[in-house]
């Protein structure tokens, strides 16, 4: 905060900075009295809408529903962002961004057109991965899905003073499949008890069904329910209590043309009237196209912050292996990818390797590479690893340490655990020790022993050198004469993270 210089008392007036000091004061207490115009409160929106489902039905309005809220959004003077067919993550992103949005005193609402599914009581909102779930997997859907209570508690979290949830998420249940039990659940969405300065409404009633649509002959783009909604919303004199009784009526006569009960339910904690149009005028909001697809198919830069996802993502496995010349990472991750980036710190943009020269059958795209090269001579530093799902969507960061001492000695350790039979090469009166030598790097001690007999020999080792980590000094020692009646010998290993190998034998060979 800067702080302005008092102006100088030219009349000399002892009293003069004590006057100008209780005058500032005395406007500062006036202006933190006066009301707030309505105007200074922003009006901020999240519009959400799937259709694309992977592994549940796909629904035909959704993505329509969601960009023609946006839009009539945008003219009550809301901030939208608008995102489509997004799977969990990039919809947590896009929660996220919204949260960022709201400030104390805001209004914030929550449109989102897609499947819904009740359990327990606990409305969950799906994004388009949601798997596939039967009986007994309800936890499959509460860890891949939004629980809408928490989205509520979220707006009102983060100071909005007025929070509301328009869902048109009350569809049949969408894990029903055609001759098998379904997993278990209410129809529709369940009754939803918000706070104090919240409203909620659904497409439908409790137990109820909403229609994406009327009948295959259905020309409207928009769903029974928001098509209804939209013409409310145009009435600039209308309260949110009319729109939503108004809309009650007029999708219950729609759904009762072909058979069907539909009425949306609404439940009101707002005290007094909710307008969503300005009293004074309708001003023009700003779309933020968050859209699936959307956007150049660029890694982030390091100034970017990624919001990490609610329930945390699997994490890749790296693993790091020393040659003569440089370190080759690879980076094994948890699920398909489209696009791999890795930096090197904390400065700089994130790297692309490629792609390889085939198609991953997961995606029906080209696998990306996901290892690079690090220089020989390469220090201690912080690496980070992201890429981009089958869907595209952004995954977190993830800082992998690199520690150059520590990952050559495990990096060795690996090895010699794997190739163990040719620690030595044992027969014709000699015994060679070679080949651990080339890899004391990752090696504490060598002990050995003949005949079954205790472990009570050590063979000696040079010191590691980190440069060249393979290489064996001129005069190392690296051999001994077997004694004539050595017909085996018993090697272990000390590693340098202080482990031992099991004792392993070699018989003499002739």
């Amino acid at each position: 905060m800067n702080f302005v210089s008092p102006a100088p008392n030219r009349n000399n007036d002892p009293a003069g900075p004590l006057r100008l000091s209780f005058f500032a004061f005395a406007v500062a207490v006036l202006l933190l009295t006066l009301p707030l115009p309505a105007d200074a409160a922003k009006r901020v929106a999240l519009v959400i809408g799937n259709d694309t489902y992977e592994s549940v039905p796909e629904l035909q309005k959704a993505r329509n529903d969601a960009r023609a809220m946006a839009n009539a959004l945008t003219s009550l003077g809301f901030d939208v962002i608008s995102a489509s067919d997004v799977g969990r993550r990039a919809m947590s992103r896009a929660l996220v961004e919204f949260e960022r949005k709201i400030g104390p005193g805001d209004t914030a609402l929550l449109f989102f057109a897609g499947h819904g599914f009740a359990i327990e009581g606990t409305n969950y909102l799906l994004p388009v991965d949601v798997p596939e779930a039967g009986p007994g997997e309800e936890g499959l859907v509460r860890d891949a899905s939004f629980a809408a209570n928490g989205l509520a508690d979220r707006m009102r979290d983060k100071g909005a003073a007025t929070a509301v949830m328009i869902l048109d998420a009350c569809r049949d249940n969408p894990f029903a499949a055609k001759g098998k039990r379904s997993l278990s659940g209410t129809r529709g969405l369940a009754r939803m008890s918000p706070a104090e300065g919240m409203f909620v409404l659904y497409s439908a009633g409790s137990g109820q069904a909403a229609l994406d649509r009327l009948g295959d002959n259905d020309a409207n783009e928009n769903s029974v329910f928001t098509r209804t909604l939209l013409v409310e919303l145009a009435k600039p004199e209308l309260s949110m209590v009319q729109i939503a009784k108004r809309t009650q009526v007029q999708v219950r006569k729609l759904a009762g043309k072909v058979g069907h009960e539909q009425t949306p339910a609404y439940y009101d904690q707002i005290i007094g009237d909710l307008y969503l149009t300005p009293e004074d005028k309708r001003a023009k909001g700003t779309v933020t196209s968050l859209e699936e697809g959307g956007g150049a198919s660029v890694l982030p830069k390091p100034a970017q912050k990624l919001a990490a996802l609610p329930l945390g993502s699997a994490k890749p496995l790296v693993s790091f292996n020393r040659t003569n010349t440089d370190w080759l990472v690879n980076v094994s991750l948890p699920e398909p990818a489209t696009q791999f980036g890795y930096r090197i710190g904390e400065d700089g943009e994130f790297q692309d390797p490629g792609l390889h020269d085939h198609l991953d059958q997961r995606t029906g795209q080209r696998q990306p590479k996901t290892n690079f090269m690090l220089p020989g001579d390469q220090g201690p530093v912080t690496l980070y690893v992201t890429w981009r799902d089958k869907r595209g969507e952004q995954a977190d960061i993830f800082p992998v340490s690199f520690n150059p001492i520590g990952d050559l000695a495990d990096h060795q350790k690996k090895i010699l655990d794997q190739v163990w039979t040719a620690w030595i090469a044992f027969g014709g009166g000699r015994t060679y020790f070679s080949h651990l030598i080339s890899y004391r790097c990752g090696i504490k001690e060598i002990r050995y022993g003949l005949n079954g007999g205790p472990l009570d020999k050590v063979w000696p080792l040079p010191p590691c050198d980190p440069a060249k980590p393979y290489g064996v000094p001129q005069n190392t020692k690296i051999h001994m004469k077997t004694p004539n009646k050595a017909a085996a010998l018993q090697v272990q290993l000390t590693y340098r993270d202080g482990s031992q190998s099991p004792v392993r034998q070699f018989n003499v060979t002739k």
